[in-house]
């Protein structure tokens, strides 16, 4: 049972970050060709695969057009479909991606309205019983991946080795994660192009290894042929008898995050657990040499500091065994509010932490001191 939801969710995941990352054909090629190679039994299957002159000139577009994106967002639908009990299940969400090893994507139902439809139908013409799709998060912060029930309040942490990180993290069990170069694709995968025209791309791909067609069978990407971002991918599941389609919109490449924004709280990449109940055992991260050790649930929860001056928010952090960092925020306007006391911090109250963790403070100023800023 336990092997199947591991399966699961690595179906899941990678049909998550299939469209954004296929987008990012790695421009590490470089460092791909520097990397020691190890043995494969496959090798003589697994050649670079020939292909025809359309699709080696848009794989090779692809790939420097990617050489531009650092940062990729927008938004999602995702339609998901299971042919022999013929139900339609209705996501959204939002993704995020930054190079060269994070990524997010957020699954949220979507409310079915009274009377609506699937949009697939049997062979006898009747529509697939509709009903609301997962309530589910993947996050990846380039050391572990996430996975987040958002109904059950339960996550999973699974750590990366230190060799499947970053560039090499496209040789792990969720290659399409952070991105591939054109010519490790050609050798991995079956490529096929299925359209080619001034409004649209579609590339079909089919694994040539054991280990990724346990995850699914095909993948069909959409590509726009003029900024070669992705509008909507189609994913075929083992025995096909599921598939899941995206469709992509609001799409921003390189969108700039202020730093206040990742300290507090608007990082993509850093889940917020508060009040979640972590699932199975977790390993830690690998270090440098490699060994990994059982952590430890943190025994400690971050206080809340709201409304307290500094000086006492900073004593009750040193006597927690917490660090702490103030910073300047915005000036007092409201009755109630009092300069130099805590209006915002990070992490929340009540997050887990660790002794030694730091905790930011944003404080309320003056209005003449806000104004010289």
């Amino acid at each position: 049972m336990k092997s199947n939801l591991v399966l699961h969710q690595r179906v899941l995941l990678f049909s998550c970050c299939t469209a954004l990352t296929l987008l990012l054909f790695n421009h590490e090629s470089q460092a791909q060709d520097q990397r020691k190679q190890r043995p494969d039994p496959a090798g003589a299957v697994l050649q670079v695969q020939q292909l025809p002159p359309a699709l080696e000139e848009i794989l090779k577009n692809w790939e420097r057009e990617s050489k531009k994106i650092n940062k990729l967002e927008g938004n999602h639908t995702r339609y998901w479909y299971d042919d022999v009990f013929q139900v339609e299940k209705h996501s959204e969400g939002k993704f995020y991606y930054e190079q060269p090893d994070k990524g997010r994507i957020d699954i949220t139902p979507l409310e079915i309205p009274k009377g609506a439809q699937g949009r697939k139908k049997n062979a006898k013409g009747i529509p697939y019983q509709l009903k609301p799709g997962d309530n589910q998060r993947w996050i990846c912060d380039g050391n572990r991946i996430f996975s987040i029930d958002e109904h059950e309040k339960t996550y999973e942490v699974y750590p990366i080795p230190l060799d499947r990180r970053g560039a090499n993290i496209m040789e792990g069990p969720l290659p399409f994660l952070f991105g591939m170069p054109a010519k490790v694709a050609k050798k991995r995968y079956f490529l096929k192009l299925v359209v080619n025209t001034p409004e649209q791309i579609v590339i079909a791909v089919k694994p040539r290894r054991r280990a990724d067609a346990a995850n699914y069978s095909e993948a069909k990407v959409m590509l726009d042929p003029e900024t070669y971002l992705p509008s909507a991918v189609q994913l075929i599941h083992p025995g096909g008898n599921q598939s899941t389609v995206y469709t992509f919109r609001k799409v921003e490449a390189n969108k700039s995050r202020g730093l206040l924004d990742g300290i507090f709280g608007k990082n993509p990449f850093v889940p917020k657990l508060a009040g979640y109940q972590l699932q199975g055992k977790v390993v830690a991260v690998a270090g440098e040499n490699q060994v990994q050790e059982p952590v430890q649930q943190a025994a400690f929860k971050v206080p809340s500091l709201i409304g307290k001056d500094y000086k006492t928010a900073q004593k009750m952090l040193q006597q927690m065994g917490f660090q702490s960092k103030l910073h300047e925020g915005q000036a007092v306007a409201k009755p109630g509010e009092r300069p130099f006391h805590v209006y915002l911090q990070a992490p929340e109250p009540g997050t887990a932490a660790k002794k030694g963790d730091l905790i930011h403070l944003k404080l309320y100023v003056k209005p003449k001191q806000a104004a010289q800023k």
